[in-house]
């Protein structure tokens, strides 16, 4: 390194593990992307704020926002018949 130059340097953010459950089953969409099919154990998620969506086709959906948790355990659920 050379005193006085800026360097670009990529902080990947800390991720923790979230379950995700819902009544009956449901799919999840996580920050706008596919999470697959309830029930989810050890979803990869980072700390901080994300919206996650339920979705049933006899029950709707139903949107949520979640918080990654570093201090944990994280679990999420949804009773969709409500």
């Amino acid at each position: 390194m050379t005193a006085g130059k800026t360097i670009a340097v990529r902080v990947e953010p800390p991720k923790v593990s979230v379950s995700v459950n819902a009544r009956p089953w449901a799919e999840i969409v996580l920050d706008g992307d596919s999470a697959g099919q309830t029930p989810i154990a050890n979803l990869l998620v980072t700390v901080g704020p994300h919206e996650m969506v339920f979705r049933h086709p006899q029950f709707g959906e139903r949107k949520q926002t979640v918080d990654g948790d570093r201090e944990g355990p994280n679990r999420i659920a949804a009773d969709l018949t409500k």
